[in-house]
């Protein structure tokens, strides 16, 4: 499992990982960042600017807090450039913190440095190399490992001041114990893994993890009880963690032919060793540090109040007090082996012919140079090498913020104009910003005559100062403007977060002409259907008086006969 993780997270149009990342390292497949291991160098930049702190570091907390709870014995190895990051009146106080949580001893890497500054020593004087590239940060090791090997020969084959400093620990306190290292640095949890120096240091804590380790405790580093810092006979080795600060721990009597540089921050780095790859720099002693800074500007400290020069004002003061305590308790003249040699690590990617990136190019909107913008928002530095990224499956076709902005922008332009309907886009002063050509059709708009202008001066409709009153939407309203005599169904809408209303307006006067023509027909058939029914009603009442007087004369007429008949019989009485 990598050093740095990542969790799902919206990347989707950020690429601010990518474009921080100095090696390309952080793939983008399926719109989520992640980190291509064996091309990583550590710097940690990638966790610095990610705005949704989608990346983490593994831990390694919870394996030490075991060691110490099965009783190991657990010795530190103590970056000094702590007296940087923690705030404390006393500086012994945080060797007192870590000894009550059950560390068993606490020394400073220094110890280690001191050792390693006598190897640079040597080199220098021996006067073989071409150049001495130092080989104190484990990030520049690797980013000449995997991107500059043709700059092997010319690293420096010793340690870094961790290693040798866990080596010294071990021969002198045995080989069973357990070696913690607490520094600033996010590439020394790779660099314990090293398998050239297997099982030197078992575990690795940053300032920023101890920070955390310590707020959880509850610890106060003001308190009044503080541990023994112990001393030895190299005390200036303390300067290493700053800029300039291997140089500085040189001999000053150093008779070599080799001119001392110090380069800090990994572009400055990429830039030098790119120049030394090409034989442009020659006979030089380069102290190459990637982060700014050098380790006082680690990849894994909090925020320092004041900054690298307080840093490092704090780091000089520390070296000067214990100059002044003169305890020199620690040995520091083990003889350890402290060599080391470097491995090529470059992957080499096939390149794509130019009629393959010109196809990829052309694909987002490319075709030619002179729409290669270059403008890095992929996180390339060019259209080209983005393109090659892509044929290396490294990035996503579409990572083109101005070719996703021209196509949004096209599509949205061809409905916009495309649509019959009427658009027009106002701002909060209701002044007209903009319209499309169905508005000037249907309202007989000239360009030059409205933009800028009040709605009012065009459409006289009060919903739109109701609008922008209340920011509450009006939908599907119809109104019937006099000024055109056009009969429309509008919606105005208020955007927020553009600070925009936006009018979309469907002429319906025909569908009103014909919904009136339609009512004025219905209205004339109801008439006659009217009209029908009083007729049909005259005749029936026509048609009952008629039948009513044929029948009381029927009766009439059979009664008489009922009558002369009975009296006929003789029964008529």
């Amino acid at each position: 499992m990598g050093i740095i993780r990542f969790k799902k997270a919206n990347c989707k149009n950020c690429y601010k990982c990518i474009r921080s990342c100095p090696v390309n390292a952080i793939t983008f497949n399926e719109e989520q960042a992640q980190i291509v291991e064996d091309e990583c160098v550590l710097c940690g930049k990638c966790l610095r600017v990610c705005p949704q702190n989608a990346k983490s570091v593994r831990s390694d907390i919870d394996k030490v807090k075991a060691y110490i709870e099965k009783k190991e014995k657990v010795y530190v190895s103590l970056a000094p450039s702590f007296v940087s990051v923690f705030s404390m009146q006393d500086n012994r106080k945080i060797f007192a913190v870590l000894k009550n949580w059950g560390f068993t001893h606490v020394e400073e890497t220094a110890i280690g440095a001191a050792q390693v500054t006598k190897e640079y020593q040597r080199l220098l004087k021996q006067g073989q190399m071409k150049n001495i590239i130092t080989t104190a940060c484990p990030t520049a090791v690797s980013l000449i490992e995997r991107y500059y090997p043709v700059l092997i020969e010319q690293m420096a084959p010793v340690v870094s001041p961790m290693i040798a400093h866990a080596k010294m620990m071990r021969a002198v306190y045995g080989p069973r114990i357990k070696v913690v290292f607490i520094g600033p640095c996010l590439s020394k949890k790779a660099e314990c893994n090293d398998l050239q120096h297997e099982g030197a240091v078992d575990a690795i804590i940053t300032f920023e993890e101890l920070a955390d380790w310590m707020e959880s405790e509850g610890v106060d580093l003001d308190a009044d009880n503080a541990g023994e810092i112990k001393g030895f006979k190299n005390e200036i080795a303390r300067f290493y963690p700053a800029p300039g600060g291997i140089i500085k721990t040189l001999s000053k009597d150093r008779g070599t032919k080799y001119r001392c540089v110090s380069i800090d921050g990994i572009e400055r780095c990429i830039h030098v060793l790119g120049a030394m790859a090409e034989g442009e720099i020659t006979e030089h002693f380069v102290e190459m540090n990637a982060c700014e800074g050098s380790c006082l500007g680690g990849s894994c400290i909090k925020p320092i109040k004041g900054g690298l020069l307080k840093a490092r004002e704090k780091l000089i003061e520390y070296v000067k007090s214990s100059r002044k305590d003169g305890k020199l308790t620690v040995a520091a003249d083990i003889n350890v082996d402290l060599s080391k040699h470097f491995v090529d690590r470059s992957k080499n990617y096939p390149m794509p012919d130019e009629e393959t990136i010109r196809e990829i190019l052309g694909k987002i909107g490319k075709s030619s140079q002179a729409k290669e913008l270059n403008c890095g928002a992929c996180g390339y530095s060019t259209c080209r090498e983005k393109a090659i990224a892509v044929y290396h499956h490294k990035a996503e076709l579409h990572m083109c913020l101005p070719y996703m902005r021209e196509r949004a922008e096209s599509i949205s332009n061809i409905i916009i104009h495309s649509t019959p309907n009427a658009i027009l886009a106002l701002n909060e002063e209701l002044c007209i910003q903009t319209f499309n050509p169905a508005a000037q059709q249907l309202f007989r708009l000239g360009q030059e005559d409205i933009v800028g202008k009040h709605i009012y001066n065009v459409l006289d409709c009060s919903d739109f100062e109701c609008v922008q009153e209340t920011g509450e939407n009006i939908l599907n309203r119809k109104y019937y403007y006099e000024k055109y005599n056009k009969t429309v169904e509008q919606s105005i809408l208020y955007i927020k977060d553009q600070q925009l209303i936006i009018a979309l307006i469907r002429d319906v006067s025909k569908e009103e002409k014909q919904q009136r023509q339609l009512y004025k027909m219905r209205s004339e058939t109801v008439d006659i259907a009217q009209k029908v029914i009083e007729k049909q009603m005259r005749v029936a009442q026509e048609i009952a008086s008629l039948l009513g007087e044929t029948t009381a004369e029927t009766k009439m007429a059979l009664t008489n006969l009922k009558h002369s008949i009975l009296a006929d019989a003789g029964e008529d009485k």
